[in-house]
């Protein structure tokens, strides 16, 4: 009976001891995971420092302990996350990366692909590339102007295309554009942007009509009357027409866009462009309408405008835009022109000449702040 005890009270102490014994945590079997964050370069010369960084995680909620870098062509490279090298040999290496965590599992590895070019051969450099001015309103231009060594192609993206090494480019683009240069050779790809910024600058136009107690015609004789009349009378009396108007609504620092003058209701008597020739068009600030202001002789060179015929519609010209751009960029609330015929004519008793009208002569401006 004591010998049956016994054998019951070895069990269970050795029941008791083997429920006490500590069991392994349960795991997941979860490998971490590595990341290759960044590769400073793809493509590098000899002796060049290349960075590489990376991280892992662990699905498990534990910590990365360890990393490890590996190249196919130099082997083991570095344990650090991140680190540079200039000493990995010529050639195309894949480079491994893989992470371990605190109970010793190691990731799978991830790869990226670097290659160290043959010695002496280098990438393309681009030492300038650039937009002036880099801001433009709508409607106007900027130049592209560049500088590249070492290239065999060179393009310029948008709506450029293929360019020489060096050079420039004017562009009109119609809304902010950045612009790509890609220089390329056998040993790869050098890119570089630059950008166009475009405003919409609104442009305001006037509409004015000559001011009559400031208009009026010179004679030859010295009289000064107050119709513009342009031509000669039936007395052979020569008559130059003067036309003043007032600007003083566009600002002093305004840039002139356009303009343009309408001569086109003024009545014709005689046949002024048969007997005279051509009508020109002057810029002339009289101020005050003297007998003194007659241009004497036949017209004169730097005009503004001429004109061999009746003109059928408003008419302009860069001279003419100019001449405005002079009195707004002075300050004058005045813009004033001369009109007189090539010739004198001496075809006695008739009278050919154009009665302008301070009522239907008309200049129209645009222009911008």
């Amino acid at each position: 009976m004591k010998k049956k005890l016994s054998v019951i009270f070895m069990t269970m102490v050795l029941a008791l001891a083997i429920g006490c014994l500590p069991t392994p945590p349960p795991t997941s079997g979860k490998l971490p995971i590595a990341f290759i964050d960044s590769v400073s370069a793809a493509r590098i010369s000899p002796g060049e420092t290349v960075t590489f960084t990376g991280h892992g995680i662990d699905p498990d909620g534990g910590s990365i302990a360890a990393y490890n870098w590996r190249s196919s062509l130099d082997g083991e490279l570095s344990t650090a996350a991140s680190f540079k090298t200039a000493s990995l040999s010529e050639g195309s290496h894949t480079i491994w990366f893989k992470v371990q965590n605190t109970v010793g599992d190691w990731s799978k590895e991830v790869s990226c692909s670097v290659v160290v070019l043959p010695s002496g051969t280098v990438i393309p450099v681009i030492s300038l590339f650039e937009a002036s001015p880099p801001s433009i309103a709508k409607g106007e231009s900027s130049t592209l102007r560049w500088n590249i060594s070492g290239a065999s192609t060179v393009r310029i993206d948008p709506d450029v295309g293929s360019v020489a090494l060096t050079g420039n480019r004017v562009v009109s683009p119609t809304k902010t554009t950045v612009y790509t240069i890609v220089a390329t050779n056998q040993a790869g790809t050098t890119t570089a942007t630059t950008g166009v910024l475009v405003t919409t600058v609104p442009i305001h136009t006037v509409e004015l009509y000559s001011i009559p107690v400031e208009d009026g015609h010179v004679r030859s004789n010295g009289y000064v009357e107050p119709e513009p009349n342009v031509g000669d009378t039936a007395t052979n009396i020569t008559m130059q027409a003067f036309l003043s108007f007032d600007i003083s609504a566009i600002p002093k620092g305004a840039t002139i866009k356009s303009a343009s003058l309408d001569l086109t209701l003024a009545e014709v008597f005689g046949s002024p462009f048969t007997m005279l020739g051509r009508l020109y068009i002057y810029s002339c600030q009289y101020t005050e309408l003297r007998s003194r202001d007659f241009s004497v002789g036949p017209a004169p060179p730097g005009a503004i405008y001429w004109t061999a015929a009746m003109p059928t519609e408003p008419i302009s010209s860069s001279l003419l835009v100019d001449a405005i751009q002079t009195q707004v960029n002075a300050g004058s609330n005045r813009f004033q022109i001369r009109l007189q015929f090539e010739r004198y004519n001496y075809n006695y008793g008739v009278a050919d000449y154009l009665a302008l009208r301070s009522d239907k002569t008309k200049l129209v401006i645009q222009y911008q702040d």
